[in-house]
Parts: C-alpha cells; sequence; structure tokens
C-alpha cells in the first residue's frame, strides 16, 4: 500500500511539473506575441508619422497656397500636389499590405509569395527567386498568414538592412512537414552578434506560435540563410 501511494504521489508531482511547466511555457510565448504585436503597431505609426505625415503635410501647403497663384505656375503647382497625393496613395497602400496580405484567401500561401516577389523587385534592385513545392492542399489561414509574415520580415530584413540584392526562397513539402530555406547574398553578420534590430525576436515568435523549428546560418559578407521546419498537423 505504501508502494503504491508512493509511486501515485511520484507520478501526481511528475504530471503536476510538467503541466506547469507547459503553463509556463505558454506564459512565455504569449508575452512573445503581445511583444511582437506591439511593435508592428509601433512600425506601422512610425511608418505613417515619418512617411504619410510629411507627404500629406506638403499636400496641404500646396493647396494652400494655389490660391495665390495663376496661370502656369498654377497648372504646375497642381502637378506637384498630383504627384504629392500619388506619393501618399502608394504609402496608404503599403500600410495596407502589411497589415492584411492581399488575396491570401483566395490565392493561398504560394499565391501571396509570388505577390510578394512582385512587390519587392519593383520597389528595389534585388532579384528574388522563389521555388516552391505543391502542398498538397491549402493550410489553415492563420497559419498561411503566419508564414507570410515570417517570409515578409526576413525579406525586408535582407533588403533594408543586409543590402541583398538577390534573396533565394525554397518552400518543400512533405506529408508531414513543411520545409521553408530563406538566403540572401547581403552583408551577414557573426554568429552570435546581437541582432535584435533585424526583427529576429518577432520571426522566432512567429515560428513557435507554428511549434516550429529554425537554423540561422550567417557570416559577415556572405549573407544569411534561415531553415525552418513545420509539422503540418500544427498548419491546421
Amino acid at each position: 500500500m505504501i508502494a503504491i501511494i508512493t509511486l501515485a504521489v511520484f507520478f501526481f508531482l511528475v504530471i503536476f511539473s510538467y503541466f506547469k511547466a507547459n503553463a509556463r511555457r505558454q506564459e512565455v510565448l504569449l508575452r512573445a506575441m503581445l511583444e511582437t504585436q506591439e511593435k508592428e503597431r509601433s512600425r506601422i505609426a512610425l511608418d505613417m508619422h515619418d512617411e504619410l505625415g510629411p507627404l500629406l503635410s506638403a499636400v496641404k501647403l500646396q493647396v494652400g497656397s494655389l490660391k495665390h497663384v495663376s496661370g502656369e505656375q498654377h497648372t504646375m503647382q497642381l502637378h506637384e500636389t498630383q504627384e504629392l497625393l500619388d506619393g501618399a496613395i502608394t504609402q496608404i497602400r503599403q500600410i495596407i499590405r502589411d497589415l492584411v496580405p492581399k488575396n491570401i484567401e483566395q490565392k493561398g500561401l504560394t499565391g501571396v509569395l509570388q505577390d510578394l516577389k512582385q512587390h519587392v523587385e519593383s520597389i528595389a534592385p534585388v532579384r528574388f527567386v522563389i521555388r516552391t513545392d505543391e502542398l498538397g492542399g491549402r493550410l489553415g489561414i492563420q497559419s498561411e498568414i503566419n508564414i507570410y509574415r515570417i517570409v515578409q520580415e526576413i525579406v525586408n530584413n535582407a533588403v533594408k538592412h543586409a543590402g541583398a540584392t538577390e534573396i533565394r526562397l525554397s518552400l518543400t513539402s512533405t506529408p508531414d512537414h513543411l520545409g521553408l530555406q530563406i538566403e540572401d547574398n547581403g552583408r551577414g553578420f557573426m554568429a552570435g552578434e546581437h541582432y535584435e534590430g533585424s526583427g529576429l525576436k518577432n520571426i522566432q515568435t512567429r515560428i513557435q506560435l507554428n511549434q516550429g523549428n529554425y537554423v540561422l546560418e550567417a557570416a559577415p559578407e556572405k549573407g544569411t540563410r534561415y531553415l525552418i521546419t513545420f509539422e503540418k498537423k500544427f498548419l491546421q
């Protein structure tokens, strides 16, 4: 009887410790997710303040000055105002693109990745090569959005921070796993170097949200490579 009670207490402590550790992991993950969301909100607010705000202020000044000019100068200022408004509209579209991947429900993950490729190549001097396997059906919509965000963050780092001129993305699929490899020819960085400014924590959090694993390979002047793996059962 003593042995049975001892064994029962032992199993209870093991189970209790497991659930307690799991609860701590979930709490850390939730905190990281909330922190990521706040950073994204701050980034969007900064984009609106630094890029959209000055454009709209310039439009206001241009419109206000129109009543004091006439003739050819009036026509020229109208043209300049139109160009400023076009720039503001472009910025708004970019902010919306960052908030919601366009047509992801209709096009799926591979479709919006192709859209991202076209967009990146249109705004930066970079060659973006994508190779994808057939995924064997759609993933969960939130998982597809999450993976898209991971790619978007990595590509943004490569273009804005690493100065890459070539990015290669490979999406491979097996019955049980989804593999994502992204590499660039940018500046890279030393292994173990503090890399917080590039959004690495956001990437880590998003990978963890779908129970994924990753390896980051980098070296100065030799680019960066992400090797990310997900189990498909966590992507439904």
